[in-house]
């Protein structure tokens, strides 16, 4: 974290793997893109037709492009191509500080791997991180901004900080009542936070496969919770995994901003939804800055 340049990998790292929400077989491969590219997905398994072929099957990731956010972040240009799934790979470029990449995509979504982060951040350092000659200018938050929903809420605060708390609550079940601060200047807490698996209750199942969800969805590949107990063979990899997992999230929104925020983060009950609020109150308010700082804007 911290990089003073731009950034990009050195070599293209291929995953392939099941998607969560679609069940299908998903491949990706991520590629070298130049300065101010930002994250640009292609639909590379859509015939892009005689018009504009190209661009119908690129999706930039961007706040902007969010078009759901139903137990994953999905993005989709206005030609109808679309990518689900995208918020652990936003997350490990997060992590990794990486800002340009094209995402090949052959598939609906992001494949799941074992839900969490750590698949793609390993593949990611393996295939190296190449410094850019183009600044990494961070956004540095320069007034509070936060956005609620009833008794949840995200908020940005100024500080020379990348710190992030965050609360949970799932208080009728093991999950139970978590609280966590991050720094994402910590290699530490950037490690916690990449092997932080997804989870849901086992109650959700049903209901959420009936909506056309989590047809992916396993044992392997998520966290389940019945009442007090785990159903995972597998033990918790941290005590606060759950919250982990919700802070990963959390960060993968974020990323679809393009550059790393300065300043504090709170974050009380987080969900999909309310990241990408958050991230486009963000962008707002940069928007409106850039339009204060304006010469145009001083004579009109």
């Amino acid at each position: 974290m911290g990089a003073a340049t731009q950034t990009t990998v050195k070599a293209p790292a291929q995953f392939a793997g099941v998607g969560l929400h679609s069940g299908s077989e998903c491949r990706i491969s991520i590629l070298p893109a130049p300065t101010g590219a930002g994250i640009v997905f292609r639909r590379c398994d859509i015939d892009p037709g005689a018009a504009d072929s190209r661009l119908s099957t690129l999706i930039h990731g961007s706040p902007d492009n969010v078009a759901g956010c139903d137990h994953g972040t999905r993005l989709a240009n206005g030609y109808g191509a679309s990518v689900s799934t995208v918020e652990h790979l936003m997350a490990a470029l997060a992590l990794l500080s990486l800002d340009n990449a094209i995402v090949e995509v052959d598939g609906p979504e992001i494949p799941i791997f074992d839900g969490s982060a750590d698949h793609l951040v390993a593949g990611l350092k393996q295939a190296g991180v190449k410094t850019q000659d183009a600044e990494r200018r961070p956004i540095v938050i320069g007034e509070p901004i936060r956005v609620d929903d009833g008794d949840r809420y995200i908020e940005f605060t100024p500080g020379d900080t990348s710190a992030i708390d965050i609360d949970i609550d799932f208080g009728d079940c093991l999950i139970g009542r978590q609280s966590l601060s991050v720094d994402l200047s910590n290699p530490a807490d950037r490690d916690r936070l990449a092997a932080s698996r997804t989870f849901c209750r086992l109650y959700e199942v049903d209901g959420l496969r009936r909506a056309g969800l989590i047809r992916g969805g396993s044992l392997e590949n998520s966290l389940v919770v019945d009442g007090h107990d785990l159903l995972n063979d597998q033990a918790l990899r941290d005590p606060h995994e759950f919250v982990l997992h919700k802070a990963l999230d959390l960060i993968g929104d974020l990323y679809l901003l393009g550059r790393p925020i300065r300043g504090a983060i709170r974050a009380v009950k987080p969900g999909h939804d309310l990241n990408v609020r958050a991230a486009i109150a963000v962008a707002q308010s940069i928007s409106a800055e850039a339009q204060e700082a304006s010469p145009l804007a001083a004579t009109a």
